[in-house]
């Protein structure tokens, strides 16, 4: 009888663990992907028009660039065309610093939304960048995928406005040097009265 006291509640135990265990293992495992970022902004449709884009704004400012060093080639002394040439290339450099990261804010934004609808689309818990994953299987990379997705969306790129690069006067701000105001005319303070 002492046995029977003693088996009955280790029995007991070991089905109750058993059936811990058999929980523990029925707990869904994430679905996981993986996608390739700098191959989809690279390889996609939209991300070819951003570099024709930027490729278009690149040689009209090296038209404005080649002007001036013609000019210069044909007067070595030209102090004037000098500082234009530098000022000149200066405001490139900025304004194709600008332009870049537009085009790369633009496709950031739409693969962003692409990737996000195509994991909800397609039941996955994460997708992420193949460059933070260390080791994956080719079956999960879904980068070919989320291309073909990407290539359905339009993107327009349109220069930077001028208001927007740097060191570029804010709309409404009072100008640095404002030229004094006149004083009225006799004839305008007389028809004033």
């Amino acid at each position: 009888m002492r046995i029977s006291r003693i088996i009955l509640p280790v029995l007991v135990g070991v089905f109750a663990l058993t059936g811990c265990q058999q929980q523990e293992t029925q707990v869904a495992q994430p679905k996981i992907a993986i996608v390739d970022m700098g191959r989809v902004m690279r390889d996609s449709e939209p991300g070819k028009e951003g570099v024709k884009f930027l490729e278009s704004r690149q040689a009209v400012m090296q038209e404005q660039l080649d002007a001036i060093q013609d000019r210069l080639e044909k007067n070595p002394k030209d102090e004037a065309a000098m500082q234009e040439l530098q000022r000149v290339y200066a405001a490139s450099q900025q304004r194709m610093q600008a332009e870049q990261q537009n085009v790369v804010n633009l496709l950031f934004d739409s693969v962003q939304r692409v990737v996000n609808s195509y994991r909800e689309a397609q039941g996955y818990d994460i997708i992420l960048g193949a460059e933070a994953a260390a080791s994956y299987t080719p079956s999960a990379d879904v980068t070919a995928a989320v291309i073909a997705e990407v290539n359905k969306q339009k993107i327009e790129f349109r220069p930077v406005p001028e208001t927007a690069l740097p060191g570029a006067p804010v709309p409404g701000a009072a100008p640095e040097a404002a030229a004094p105001e006149k004083a009225p005319a006799a004839s305008d303070a007389a028809s004033a009265k």
